[in-house]
């Protein structure tokens, strides 16, 4: 079955892609978007993704608008403006018999262009890289060249963006379109059709859930009130199965079990909607418990589920864990806990192993704490905020982050009060 795949960007550069996608018909089919300004890329993907398995963006301009908007649903990539875009303008440029090395240059990082210079042993007079950001227009873009240009600073502005190269020329500066070589077009648009082709087979894998209640063991009253309390939790469960195109089978007196495919459960999952069901069991005191394992045979699956059920039965709480067919787990998901995690229970990574057992803890602990500072975007913690994210007591918090400092792989910073009676907390900088 051909990969469906949804190519955004302006007229010139989608026809770049079009023609390149010739070569692998086979594979996939190009579903062409394009845009004249790129204010318009929302609009596009709202429409392109009721179609398509995957995008590929012409550059980074929309897949940014796209990204940082949370508009994305599918597997995304874009043509990015690398080293070999550099070089392939530099030598067009040079071709035109246009003096380069004073020169404005956009949607590039300085590093990139700094990387080419020192290969080829380039010196530039002076060299002006624009840094592209979110909001920027195109106006803007074309004041910034063209004010360099007017004072005789530079001798050809390079763009990234067809609009902006479009003014510059009506304004007569001596304008270079930057444009990706057909190696590049070439290579993300096959990596567009891995990503698209790997969450497909991925949305056929088996997801169980299993879903337990936990108001039987919190002293109910009475029979009536748990069976009242069952009653609502079936009918909750019986709509969520609905939308994820499952079935539901009840398993011994307060647990089910729902069969669908991992494509309708993160359909469902990746979607604001499941926050309703933890505000239902508030409003009706029904306290859960929920695992979902994802596999290639329902044995794996089951086995995944029942891992992370457990799990979420050593919370107080209603909330949901997910276990991957590789073993990664995710969660807690609910509406009492923010600190959402996904790390590796069972851990094969050597280094992972070896920081482990200098640390004498768990290798699964290492993983989580990996996966903290991968989240926080921090690597500074105090031990009570790691111990909240590692859902531990102060104490093992402290113990660790010992160890931690004991064995290089951390240090102290500094020490911080947040009251002016409190005993300040030890900063801790980790190194993994």
């Amino acid at each position: 079955m051909k990969i469906k795949l949804g190519v955004i960007g302006p007229s010139d550069s989608i026809e770049k892609i079009c023609k390149i996608a010739k070569e692998v018909e086979e594979k996939v089919i190009i579903f062409p978007y394009v845009y004249e300004n790129k204010e318009e890329t929302l609009e596009l993907i709202n429409e392109c993704q009721k179609k398509v398995d995957g995008i590929l963006f012409s550059g980074h301009v929309p897949y940014n608008i796209a990204k940082f908007s949370n508009a994305l649903t599918k597997p995304a990539v874009y043509i990015p403006r690398v080293g070999t875009s550099i070089l392939k303008a530099l030598w067009e440029i040079k071709c035109r018999g246009i003096d380069y090395t004073k020169m404005s240059i956009d949607s590039v990082k300085e590093k990139s262009v700094k990387e080419i210079a020192d290969e080829l042993e380039i010196k530039f007079d002076e060299m002006n890289v624009i840094p592209y950001e979110e909001n920027i227009s195109y106006d803007e873009l074309v004041k910034y060249h063209y004010n360099l240009w007017k004072n005789k600073r530079i001798n050809v502005a390079v763009t990234g963006l067809s609009k902006t190269y479009i003014k510059l020329k009506e304004l007569g500066v001596t304008v270079h379109k930057l444009s990706p070589t057909t190696f590049l077009m070439r290579e993300y648009l096959n990596k567009a059709i891995y990503k698209a082709s790997v969450k497909k087979i991925k949305a056929t894998q088996i997801a169980i859930a299993i879903v337990k209640i936990k108001n039987e063991n919190n002293n109910m009253s009475s029979e009536y009130e748990f069976l009242k309390i069952k009653n609502k939790l079936e009918e909750m469960l019986i709509n969520f199965t609905k939308n994820s195109f499952g079935s539901i089978f009840p398993f011994g007196r307060d647990e089910y079990l729902i069969f669908t495919t991992r494509g309708a459960l993160d359909n469902e999952y990746n979607t604001q909607e499941f926050k309703k069901y933890f505000k239902t069991d508030r409003k009706s005191n029904i306290v859960f418990a929920s695992g979902i394992g994802y596999g290639n045979t329902v044995y794996n699956a089951e086995y995944n589920a029942r891992v992370a059920l457990n799990r979420a039965m050593g919370k107080e709480y209603s909330c949901i864990y997910m276990v991957d067919e590789d073993g990664s787990i995710t969660g807690p998901i609910s509406s009492e806990n923010e600190n959402t995690l996904t790390y590796n229970i069972t851990v094969s990574d050597e280094r992972i192993q070896s920081i482990a057992s200098k640390l004498d803890i768990s290798a699964s602990y290492v993983s989580k704490i990996m996966a903290i500072i991968e989240k926080t975007n921090k690597n500074t913690f105090d031990s009570e905020e790691l111990s909240n994210y590692l859902e531990i007591s102060s104490r093992s918090g402290r113990r660790i982050l010992k160890k931690i400092v004991d064995t290089g792989f951390g240090k102290i910073i500094g020490k911080e009060s947040k009251t002016k009676s409190g005993r300040p907390k030890q900063i801790y900088e980790i190194f993994m």
